[in-house]
């Protein structure tokens, strides 16, 4: 549940006093002055970064840049600019069935000065083994209290084994929730999004809060640059036990090109991005920059009227592709990621579809 490996530290004790101030300057406050432990981890927001619809599973996420419906703000929030006048769902089902995950993004909702967008996510985990404490660790003559050699030593010896029927299984499930925004700075667009998160696990649970900062540009015709801060504040993650997690901010730039056809209705984009960790190197790493490590990303996009067909390689080197079908008022996408032979964990499928309400009353009035 929490990654020992990392650099433990206390924050000090605090009190908090403070009114005439906003619920979410409070919050902030608060969990950052919780007495606790706490933790840097790499991965205890990694289902914001694992979390999409089709179009963005296809194209390995590459979309620090690149728009590509609703889903696009949790790559980037300054993709919230982009008018999105339909619902979205979307449903995972990751590692051959081992992870499911759903996805729901709402309309543009235009009723403030600026443009703001609302992602649900849930992402759970069953028939998780527990096999603490069914180590019958009995030493080399398999008798219990004989205080002979490897009795006792948490060890699985020779002679000793495991009961089965004591092993457990229990679940896990993660809710997420993404809002953003933007502001116009000159040629950029500025979005911010702000993340709520909840993880339970087994009969333990979490909850924390976090932001993303982006931006975009572009400088030519087709072309679309991205900057991206993820985790801008260290996203935190505050467990029922006290512990807090710490999730260290990771800097992502894009840059996407568009090219078109004047005589006939095809289209290419081509998209890829750099992720840099500026707090050190990692083993998956595909690039050093000094005392950072760098991974990259990329996407290209083969559309022909109607018709879109996508591939993709992801953060975690594997590779995707998918197929998409775009009416206007209703669309439909699949996305398929494929297992590298030295991790073996099943391939991944993911399948989305968006309508807008207008035009789903109409066809349901045409069948009744």
């Amino acid at each position: 549940m929490v990654n020992e490996n990392k650099i433990r530290f206390k924050t000090p004790l605090c009190s908090l006093y403070y009114r005439g101030k906003s619920w979410f300057c409070i919050i902030i406050f608060s969990i950052s002055c919780l007495s606790a432990e706490s933790y840097w981890v790499r991965y205890g927001w990694q289902a914001f970064k694992n979390t999409g619809d089709a179009q963005s599973l296809a194209l390995g996420q590459t979309q620090t840049a690149a728009f590509g419906g609703a889903a696009s703000v949790l790559q980037n929030p300054a993709h919230a600019k982009n008018p999105f006048d339909q619902y979205l769902y979307a449903h995972q089902n990751r590692f051959a069935g081992l992870v499911n995950s759903d996805l729901i993004a709402f309309p543009t909702m235009k009723r403030f000065r600026n443009p703001v967008k609302i992602v649900l996510f849930h992402e759970g985990v069953s028939q998780i083994p527990d096999t603490r404490d069914i180590l019958l660790d009995w030493g080399l003559d398999g008798i219990p209290g004989t205080s002979d050699a490897g009795e006792n030593n948490g060890q699985l010896d020779e002679g000793e084994r495991l009961d089965a029927e004591k092993v457990r299984y229990f679940r896990q499930s993660q809710w997420g929730v993404h809002l953003s925004s933007t502001w116009q700075l000159n040629r950029w667009t500025i979005g911010v999004g702000m993340k709520g998160f909840f993880h339970a696990l087994a009969e333990h649970f979490a909850s924390g809060i976090g932001m993303d900062v982006g931006a975009t540009s572009s400088f030519w015709k087709g072309n679309t640059i991205g900057l991206v801060l993820t985790d801008a504040t260290t996203s935190l993650l505050v467990w029922d036990n006290g512990t807090v997690e710490r999730f260290s901010p990771e800097i992502f730039a894009g840059i996407s090109q568009e090219v078109g056809f004047n005589k006939i209705p095809l289209r290419f984009k081509f998209m890829t991005d750099i992720a840099l960790d500026p707090f050190g190197r990692s083993l998956d790493d595909d690039l050093l920059l000094g005392k950072m490590g760098g991974r990259y990303r990329a996407g290209m996009e083969i559309q022909y009227k109607k018709i879109a067909l996508r591939f993709g390689r992801g953060l975690n080197a594997l590779t995707s592709a998918g197929l998409g079908l775009d009416w206007g008022q209703a669309s439909i996408h699949y996305a398929f990621t494929s297992s590298t032979q030295s991790v073996m964990l099943g391939d991944s499928h993911l399948i989305s579809f968006s309508f807008e309400s207008q035009w789903l009353a109409k066809q349901l009035g045409k069948l009744l």
